[in-house]
């Protein structure tokens, strides 16, 4: 069946809360406005030159994956910053071997320190698992976990970073973010961990402070932080400040021994070994996956063509992934214990 997209993008006709004109553009195409670049990275030097002041051992913390994003982030701060870099990762237990191996060489080849939080299996599993029982979706466990034991190492380690620590990430919001389908928020991951009886253990764990907890809860999405937002530290996503040009961005990194999978137009999660079955289950409950969205930011930006764009997506398949059986039997589940319908953050307000 032949699906109506947007005449400019590629964003279907069943995207949630869409409109149309009257030439087949859709509502997120007519309302794009392109970015001053010169005004934002003068932003960034500003606070660059704020972090390079500091006398701390390291002037800033990078949230380090393996992935595209989070690698370039790390040599951009160090190679064109300049500045003394922490690069700190959290192990969400479904790390590729790509992630795995930038991982071990490019801290090594940018020179800068690095750290890996690994939360106990049991622990991890059991929110995995609540979360697909209740929600039907698994990603916010992975987002909600990583972000928390990030901001409680690094607010626990202010007598090394500092006490208000330049951390710098690569979410690049345009390509990313999902209105109306998906939200980043503390509170949805803690009523839910909350009613399986999960929360306690993740606070007694101590990789989460229950500080970060009780304040990244009030806010609408903690990769969004105000200046006046209680936690000790200077947050900001790159991509914000600088143009995110995908494909030179691999080529940088090629030069410090980054890899990736042959093909990773647009992908923004080779990362991780279950970003297939997230996908699977976003194309369950809406008929697309981010890869949908990210195609169509893409082609807004001007880094894809509507045509390509279109290719990209034929040659994905709507079957279930291999990954699907060996997910469930990680967690412990059977596929009737999949919440299909559940009802996630953006249905829940």
């Amino acid at each position: 069946m032949r699906v109506k997209r947007c005449t400019k993008c590629i964003l279907p006709i069943e995207y949630p809360g869409i409109n149309f004109r009257e030439d087949g553009v859709c509502s997120f195409c007519a309302d794009f406005r392109q970015t001053d670049w010169k005004v934002q990275r003068s932003i960034l030097d500003d606070i660059v030159q704020q972090a390079r002041s500091s006398g701390s051992k390291y002037q800033a913390v990078v949230p380090f994956s393996g992935g595209k994003d989070s690698s370039y982030v790390l040599y951009y701060m160090r190679k064109i910053c300049n500045l003394r870099v922490l690069a700190l990762n959290f192990d969400n237990a479904f790390r590729s071997e790509a992630a795995g191996v930038n991982l071990e060489t490019l801290p090594k080849t940018l020179e800068v320190d690095y750290t890996s939080i690994h939360l106990p299996w049991p622990l991890m599993k059991g929110l995995y698992a609540a979360f697909i029982k209740d929600a039907g979706e698994f990603c916010t466990v992975c987002n909600s976990v990583g972000y928390l034991t990030i901001m409680s190492y690094i607010v626990n380690h202010a007598d090394v970073l500092g006490a208000n620590p330049l951390v710098v990430s690569g979410w690049v919001r345009y390509l990313e973010e999902m209105p109306n389908v998906y939200a980043f928020d503390i509170k949805y991951f803690s009523d839910i961990i909350s009613r399986a009886g999960l929360l306690g253990p993740l606070i007694e764990s101590g990789f989460v402070d229950q500080r970060c907890l009780d304040v990244l809860a009030n806010v609408s999405d903690p990769r969004k932080l105000s200046n006046d937002t209680k936690i000790p530290l200077n947050f900001i996503a790159l991509p914000e400040y600088i143009y995110w040009e995908v494909n030179a961005i691999s080529e940088t990194l090629k030069a410090f021994g980054w890899n990736a999978p042959s093909s990773t137009t647009g992908e923004t999660h080779f990362d991780c070994t279950m970003y297939p079955v997230a996908k699977y289950l976003e194309k369950k409950k809406y008929g697309f996956s981010q890869s949908t969205i990210t195609y169509s930011a893409l082609v807004r930006h001007g880094q894809m063509t509507r045509e390509d764009a279109l290719k990209e997506l034929d040659r994905e398949s709507n079957d279930r992934p291999v990954e699907f059986a060996d997910f469930l039997g990680m967690l412990g589940l059977e596929d009737d214990q999949v919440n299909w319908k559940g009802k996630w953050y953006p249905e829940r307000k």
